[in-house]
C-alpha cells in the first residue's frame, strides 16, 4: 500500500461538545489536535477546514499503525495574515519514531520555502527554495522524506512544482523509521502562527501505484443515500432506515450488531461532478464505539460488482471515535479505482 491516510476535515466539528460539554476534537482520529483547532470555510465553497491557531495549543499530530523508511506528506495550506517579524509560519513536517528527528517546512520571511531538521530540539536550516508562496492564499505543500545514512531523499514540492530536491543525505541522524505527521507545529511545541489546513494526505513510496506525489488533491467526504445489499445490522430506533441512522449526525440513530461476522452496506452519494477525476483512493470513516467490556473490533467492507473485501481489524473504543479503513484499489479487479467503479459500489461495514 502507498496510500496511508487521507483527511479533509469535512465531516467533523473539533468544537462540538461531549457529555462532559468539553470539545471533541478529532475524537481520536488525530493522536494530537489542538485545543484550539476549529472548523473554517474550507478552500471550496461547500467544504470545510481546520484552523489551528497561534500559541501554546499545538498544531495537528496524527501517527501511523506502523513505521515507515518513506513518507509523502501533503496538505492545502493558508497562513492567516500575520507581521513579519522573524517569526516563520511552520507548515508541516514528518517525525521518526524515537521522536528524535523532524524534518518540516517553513515559510520564511520573504516567502520562500524553507527546509529544517529538527534534533534534540535544535532546529538547523537544510535549503531554502527559489519558488515563493505569496501570502493570503491556499498552497499546496508536499513533503518526501527518505530514511537513508548517506542515501536519504528530501523533496518539497509547491503547487505541483518541485521546490527543493536534495539526495545523498544523512536523514536517519541518528533516529528511528518515520511513524508521526504533523500540520502547524512540531508535537509538543507551541504553533508559531495561525494557518489553516485542507485536504491532507500521508503515503509512502511502497507499492506500484500513489507510490509519488499525489500533486494537488481534494478529500470529499460522502455520506450514506441508501441501504445497499446487505442488511445484518441492528437499527435504533426500530424501523428506521439504517442509512438515515448513520447520516443524520444524531447519535441517538445509530445500527449494531450483536454478534460477529454481520455485514451492512449502503450506497453513497456520487462523486462531485469533475473534468477530469482520478481516484487515489477511498477511506472508509465510522463513528463507532464498543458495548461492553473486553476487546471490541469492526472491520470496514467494500462490495464492489461480485466482489467484496473487508479491512484488517479495527479497534474500538469505549467513547465514540472515528476509526478509518482505507481501500485503495477497487477489490473488483484488484485495479485503481475509476469515478464509474466508485458510483456503482457500496461500503459499510462488518462485526469482528
Amino acid at each position: 500500500m502507498a496510500l496511508l491516510f487521507i483527511d479533509g476535515f469535512d465531516h467533523y466539528d473539533p468544537q462540538q461538545l461531549d457529555e462532559f460539554g468539553q470539545p471533541w476534537l478529532a475524537r481520536g482520529k488525530a493522536a494530537y489536535l489542538s485545543p484550539q483547532a476549529t472548523r473554517v470555510q474550507g478552500r471550496r465553497p461547500s467544504s470545510f477546514a481546520l484552523r489551528l491557531p497561534e500559541g501554546s495549543g499545538g498544531g495537528y499530530v496524527k501517527n501511523l499503525d506502523t513505521t515507515k523508511i518513506s513518507l509523502i506528506i501533503g496538505c492545502s495550506i493558508r497562513v492567516v495574515p500575520y507581521e513579519n517579524t522573524y517569526t516563520e509560519p511552520l507548515l508541516l513536517g514528518v517525525r521518526d519514531a524515537n521522536a528524535q528527528v523532524a524534518h518540516l517546512v517553513k515559510i520564511g520571511e520573504d516567502g520562500r520555502l524553507k527546509l529544517y531538521r529538527w534534533q534534540y530540539g535544535n532546529e538547523d536550516l537544510i535549503s531554502t527554495s527559489v519558488a515563493t508562496a505569496p501570502a493570503r492564499g491556499w498552497h499546496y505543500v508536499e513533503l518526501q522524506v527518505t530514511q537513508g545514512s548517506s542515501n536519504g531523499v528530501l523533496s518539497v514540492r509547491l503547487n505541483g512544482v518541485l521546490a527543493i530536491q536534495m539526495n545523498a543525505q544523512n536523514t536517519i541522524q541518528d533516529g528511528g523509521q518515520l511513524l508521526t505527521a504533523f500540520l502547524g507545529a512540531i508535537p509538543g511545541q507551541s504553533c508559531p502562527l495561525t494557518l489553516d489546513v485542507d485536504d491532507f494526505y500521508i503515503a509512502d513510496t511502497s507499492g506500484t501505484i500513489n507510490n509519488t506525489f499525489l500533486g494537488d488533491v481534494r478529500v470529499d467526504a460522502l455520506k450514506a443515500q441508501a441501504d445497499g445489499s446487505l442488511n445484518q445490522w441492528t437499527v435504533t430506533p426500530s424501523g428506521s432506515a439504517a442509512w438515515e441512522a448513520v447520516s443524520d449526525e444524531d447519535e441517538a440513530t445509530n445500527i449494531s450488531a450483536p454478534s460477529i461476522g454481520l455485514r451492512q452496506s449502503f450506497d453513497v452519494a456520487p462523486l462531485p461532478v469533475m473534468a477530469t477525476p482520478a481516484i487515489f483512493g477511498v477511506q472508509l470513516t465510522m463513528l463507532a464505539r464498543k458495548t461492553d467490556a473486553g476487546l471490541g473490533k469492526l472491520k470496514g467492507l467494500v462490495v464492489s460488482g461480485a466482489q467484496t473485501a473487508v479491512s484488517t481489524d479495527v479497534i474500538l473504543q469505549e467513547q465514540q471515535a472515528w476509526q478509518c479503513a482505507l481501500f485503495e484499489r477497487n477489490p473488483n479487479g484488484n485495479v485503481q479505482w475509476t469515478e464509474a467503479a466508485f458510483n456503482a459500489a457500496e461500503f459499510g461495514v462488518e462485526s469482528a
